[in-house]
């Protein structure tokens, strides 16, 4: 599950984040080939989609997770 490319613009964001936490956001990012700023796109993604699964009263399963997830995504690009 990755972020879809895309031409938008993107806004510079500095995350002053615990020592321990920026470690494993790190750690992710690189197992995921991201970097620390796609990844962070990535689990708000996440965790939007659990979110509105779980409002929805669906399962959250990877599957769901990743559907709900590029149905946001076309969310926003639609709204552009």
């Amino acid at each position: 599950m990755g972020r879809p490319r895309r031409n938008r613009l993107t806004d510079r964001v500095n995350y002053k984040l615990d020592r321990d936490i920026r470690e494993i956001l790190s750690l992710i990012a690189e197992r995921q080939g991201r970097t620390e700023g796609a990844q962070v796109e990535q689990m708000i993604l996440f965790y939007e989609a659990c979110q509105r699964l779980n409002n929805e009263g669906e399962s959250i399963t990877m599957d769901a997770i990743n559907a709900k997830v590029n149905q946001i995504w076309d969310e926003l690009i639609a709204n552009e």
